[in-house]
């Protein structure tokens, strides 16, 4: 089955911006446990957030997918400023395969918000994207 968090989580990480601002950081469901010692700093987390279905009813193997960019950052400037540039990368995914996932487009779904992480409250910027993917794996 094709993963859309993973797609996006690599086409991040090889980003030279991103991997700039946060090496190797992006992660996918939640932040590590062994990277809170090093916390607040930027890295970012993918998570599947729900969202509704565009082929509900049919029989497309294609889907609909919510997902949430955290963007964490040691001060509220610098998450904000993560989140924004990622909008344009992730924003700019037009029918690309990576990492076996067919993406075809990916679309802002809601604006950018502000928060702090609600355990050890570091500064977060959070996006959320609709992305419109194949079921199954592709090569």
């Amino acid at each position: 089955m094709a993963d859309p968090v993973r797609a996006l989580r690599e086409l991040l990480k090889a980003n030279a911006d991103v991997a700039a601002l946060v090496g190797s950081r992006v992660f996918g469901g939640e932040l590590p446990a062994a990277e809170t010692k090093s916390m607040p700093r930027a890295a970012i987390v993918l998570r599947p957030s729900g969202g509704a279905s565009l082929t509900a009813g049919s029989y497309a193997r294609h889907d609909t997918q919510r997902i949430d960019l955290l963007a964490h950052g040691a001060t509220p400037m610098e998450a904000d400023a993560l989140a924004r540039l990622c909008r344009v990368i992730v924003c700019d995914i037009r029918r690309q395969v990576v990492e076996g996932c067919l993406i075809h487009w990916v679309d802002v779904a809601g604006g950018l918000s502000a928060e702090r992480d609600r355990d050890a409250y570091w500064p977060v910027a959070l996006q959320s994207f609709q992305i419109f993917h194949a079921l199954e794996a592709v090569s």
